[in-house]
Order: C-alpha cells, then sequence, then structure tokens
C-alpha cells in the first residue's frame, strides 16, 4: 500500500490566532521535538502555521521579544502555508510540491483531514518516506529480475529515476536552507545577548543535520550511478585528525561522553588524497559512535605506515554503545540498513553506506567489529602516496577585510529575496558596497552600466539564468567583460561546476554559503583581477 501524508502527520496540538507570541515560545522550549506548530480558526481549519526557527529568528531580532510576546501570533505566522489533504500519497505530493512550491518544504506543511487539521509534516520525514519508498522500490525491482531477466535495465530505470529526484530535492532544499543557515551565521556574529546563543545554535545544527541527511543521500545516488569523484591534493595526515576533534570534542563533552583522538606514525607525514571524503568518512563514524553511546567514551584513531612511495593508513573508531548484534554485521553497511537502536534513536541509515562506497573508492576496505565489551569498532584500511611536506598558507588576520586595499562593489543577482539579503549582508561585512537585482537580464544591464568589481551570480532565475547572463556578460565587450563572476548555486554536482567555469564563471560557492569560502574566493580573484586580461566566450 503506498505511504498517505496521514501516516507521515505529526498530531501536534494547534493554537488559536489570538494566542500570545509568549505562549508559544514557551510551547516550543518544552517540546524541542517540534518544527512547526498550525494555526487553527474555531472550526479547526487552518489559517497558518508557526515554523521553529522562523520563529526564534524573529524573536531572537533586535527587540524580538518585546514586540511580538505579548502580541498575538497572527502577527508572526506564515498565512499561506502548504496545505494538503492526508489521504493524498507521498509520491504525488512530493511530485505536485516540488513542482509548485519546492522552497516552501523546508518550512513544513499542515495536513488535513476534511479540510480540518490533523497533524503537520516536515520536509525530514518526507525525505525519509521516500528514501524507503525507494527501498522497497529496488526490493521489487530484484525480484522481477530474478523472474524475467530484465534487472539491469530495470535497476537502471530505478536508480536514474532515484537521482533525479534526489539532486531536485537537494537543489531546492538547499536553497532556502541557505537563507536558514547564512542568516543563523550572521546572528551568532552580531548577538549582543548571550542568553540566545543557544537557540542560534540550534538552528545551525539543525539545518546542519539536514545538509548532511542531503549530502549522503546525494552522495549514495552519485555512487550508485558511478559518478562518486575523488579530488586528490596533499595533506597533512595530522591536521586532518586534529580538524576532526575540533568538531566532535564540544558536542561529545555537551553529552557527557569522553572522546579521545590518537595518531601514529610521523608528526610531519603527508599524503596525497581527498582529505575532504577521509573526514566524511570519519565524521560519519564519529557521529554514529556518538549517538549510540550513553555511558563511557569513544576513542578514535589513525595510524599511518610508509611502504616505500604508498602509505597504509588505518583509521579506528571504537565506542562503548549498545554494539552492533552479530546477525546484522553483514548487513549494516547497506542503505537503509538500521539495527533496532538506529530506529529509535532516528536517521535515514545512510552513513555507513557512504563510508563503504567512499572506502571502496579509494581502494581500501572497511568492516565492522563487535568489541569484547560493550560497543563496537569500525575499521578502515585506505593506501595513500607519499608526497614531501608542505607549509600550508597562512590564513588572513580577522580584522581584514577584502576593502583593505580598494573600494569594492559587488554586484549581486538572484530572484530569492532571502539570499540577496544573505549575500549582500556578507558583502557588506566583508567591507564591500552592494548592489542587487533580481534576474539575469538586470544583472547584464547593471552589469554594462559599469562601476562593479566582482559579481556573484545566482544559476536558475527568471528571464535570463546565470550562465546565460555570464555570457552575454562576457560577449558584450566593455569594462564588464573583465570582471570576476562567481557562481552561487545549490547544483552541488561537481560537473555542474566545471560547466559553469566552461561558460565564463571563475569560480562556484555553494549554497548554503558558508561566510569564510565566500570571502576566500572573493579575495582570491580580486588579488588576481588586475593581472588577467578580459575575456570572451564564443
Amino acid at each position: 500500500m503506498l505511504a498517505t501524508l496521514f501516516d507521515l502527520a505529526d498530531p501536534v496540538s494547534p493554537i488559536r490566532p489570538d494566542t500570545q507570541g509568549e505562549r508559544v515560545y514557551e510551547r516550543f522550549q518544552a517540546e524541542p521535538d517540534i518544527l512547526a506548530i498550525a494555526v487553527v480558526d474555531e472550526e479547526g481549519r487552518p489559517v497558518g502555521m508557526v515554523e521553529r526557527n522562523a520563529f526564534f529568528v524573529a524573536m531572537a531580532a533586535h527587540y524580538g521579544r518585546a514586540l511580538y510576546a505579548l502580541r498575538p501570533i497572527s502577527l508572526l505566522m506564515s498565512r499561506s502555508p502548504l496545505v494538503v489533504e492526508g489521504g493524498v500519497t507521498v509520491a504525488d505530493f512530493c511530485g505536485q510540491a516540488l513542482a509548485d512550491r519546492a522552497s516552501e518544504l523546508l518550512q513544513g506543511f499542515i495536513v488535513t483531514n476534511g479540510g480540518r487539521y490533523a497533524g503537520v509534516g516536515s520536509a525530514l520525514s518526507l525525505l525519509q518516506a521516500t528514501s524507503e519508498a525507494n527501498r522497497r522500490h529496488a526490493e521489487q525491482m530484484t525480484q522481477i529480475a530474478d523472474t524475467l531477466g530484465r534487472a539491469e535495465a530495470q535497476a537502471q530505470a530505478a536508480l536514474s529515476a532515484k537521482s533525479q529526484f534526489l539532486a531536485v530535492m537537494s537543489h531546492e532544499i538547499r536553497t532556502p536552507l541557505n537563507g536558514v543557515l547564512a542568516i543563523a551565521d550572521i546572528l551568532e556574529r552580531k548577538l549582543a545577548q548571550p542568553e540566545l546563543a543557544p537557540y542560534i545554535h540550534t538552528i545551525q545544527d539543525s539545518g546542519q543535520t539536514l545538509l548532511r541527511l542531503l549530502t549522503d543521500a546525494l552522495d549514495l545516488s552519485r555512487a550508485e550511478a558511478g559518478r562518486l569523484d575523488l579530488n586528490e591534493e596533499p595533506f597533512h595526515l595530522a591536521g586532518l585528525l586534529d580538524d576532526v576533534a575540533s568538531l566532535w570534542t564540544a558536542r561529545a563533552d555537551a553529552k557527557g561522553v569522553g572522546l579521545a583522538f590518537s595518531y601514529e606514525g610521523l608528526e610531519g607525514q603527508w599524503a596525497l588524497g581527498d582529505a575532504v571524503r577521509i573526514k566524511q568518512i570519519l565524521n560519519n563514524l564519529i557521529s554514529n559512535a556518538l549517538k549510540f553511546t550513553e555511558r563511557g567514551g569513544v576513542e578514535v584513531s589513525l595510524t599511518c605506515v610508509r611502504q616505500d612511495m604508498l602509505l597504509d593508513v588505518e583509521g579506528q573508531v571504537r565506542d562503548t554503545g549498545s554494539g552492533v548484534p552479530a546477525d546484522r554485521l553483514a548487513q549494516i553497511f547497506q542503505p537503509f540498513s538500521q539495527t533496532e537502536a538506529g530506529v529509535r534513536e532516528g536517521g535515514a541509515g545512510l552513513g555507513l553506506s557512504i563510508c563503504q562506497q567512499l572506502v571502496e573508492q579509494m581502494g581500501g576496505e572497511i568492516e565492522a567489529r563487535r568489541n569484547a565489551g560493550p560497543g563496537s569498532t569500525f575499521v578502515f584500511r585506505i593506501p595513500l602516496y607519499d608526497v614531501p611536506a608542505s607549509e600550508p598558507s597562512p590564513a588572513p588576520g580577522p580584522a581584514e577585510t577584502v576593502a583593505d586595499r580598494q573600494n569594492i562593489r559587488v554586484l549581486i543577482a538572484d530572484d530569492n529575496a532571502t539570499n540577496r539579503l544573505v549575500a549582500c549582508t556578507l558583502c557588506e561585512m566583508f567591507g564591500a558596497e552592494a548592489h542587487a537585482v533580481e534576474d539575469g537580464q538586470a544583472a547584464v544591464e547593471a552589469a554594462a552600466a559599469g562601476g562593479f568589481d566582482l559579481i556573484l551570480m545566482d544559476i536558475k532565475m527568471p528571464r535570463l539564468d546565470g550562465v546565460a547572463a555570464t555570457r552575454h556578460i562576457r560577449t558584450e565587450g566593455g569594462p564588464a567583460a573583465g570582471v570576476p563572476i562567481i557562481a552561487l548555486t545549490a547544483n552541488a554536482d561537481p560537473w555542474d561546476a566545471a560547466a559553469y567555469m566552461a561558460q565564463g564563471m571563475d569560480a562556484v560557492v555553494e549554497k548554503p554559503i558558508k561566510a569564510e569560502r565566500l570571502y576566500e574566493t572573493m579575495r582570491r580573484l580580486l588579488d588576481a583581477a588586475a593581472e588577467e586580461p578580459v575575456r570572451s566566450v564564443a
């Protein structure tokens, strides 16, 4: 039977439009798992919705608590949320929502029964449901293949459909997620009230969790399609472990669980490999270990042994948690495969599968073991090439801005108002003057007028998209033809980035935008702009 929205709806008690903001604030604090609350009239019909992150951002704004605490929630609620009858199947709803109101999925939606409120749903629950539907679909395809001999063609069709769906879902969720995470980052940097910091961190942690889930789902789709690329560059092995430790130590302390890191090998050892992907493996394993460990601790080790020009690198993550049952060890790396404890803790069951895909693509192997005592140990081994030691480039001073040496004017083109606000605010924080337009045609016209040192260009825009706008700017000549252009895009695939660069763009920065990444890219292009000749694209 196809899953319907009734299966996903969380029957969270609704509120009335005249409910005071302070009561809603207390409700969200008392019930931290609630992502959204429906607002209904006297007959129980939805008239709006209050989304947790948007509500806390409004309350955290300047005088936000004073303005809204004693006023009706109707001032802060979304007046046109996604509302859908519960009998609609998940598949039909996803298709309709992605086509009509994809950017609103992140805020959640209201499920009704005969027009009256029945519950609320979230983008995460949809993603989990569609992932489960894809798993069941794959099983059905295997059964058909066993009997009819059409396994290869049917499996490829299923993978293509899943890959396309996940790519679209990733893009559409990343766009509003850019606003959530970037605004939270800006608020954290400007925060004057320390007591509000936990709420900002909640927004950031929740957004990063959703982003990791999207990344894992998209990586799994890429791996199944044979398109999971590795980017090999020299990196410092011990430094890699330090980076991972800095990410997880505070989280382990907050949970009251021990977390220890150790490195065995030459301190100055450098290797050639994909450091980002190796961190992703360690991060997924550590995240799992901390999730299932309530007492004791987690031990993380990295060992490197030189064999001529090759390095045998072994990573271990050992925990004292609930452990993996012996009968599940062989299946634990399969997509969507979870233990009973994993089901209780939540998650889509993708992290370990991504780890296996990455390790095997690097020419290595990964395994899970039961400890003699409590918990499990995950071990991976990968071969890397030995490279001479390198010195990292010095980081810029914290007070330095992109405008320290010149008055920088930046043109921002994006059809999403939140994304324009984020980009303008970041540019102003960097010391640059920002001017924003809403589509590619307006960007071409503004660039032709001159006076800009840098252009930040969204890809998907009305009238003229970012790629077409870039080609116009490059081919029309004049001073704008040589202005550096940075693509700001939710399209996360590396081949997309390569295509944008081939069309005349100078760099690509993914959404959700990280301030440090955008800052470094802007600095690099501005430093090189004076030395580059004016270019054109045929």
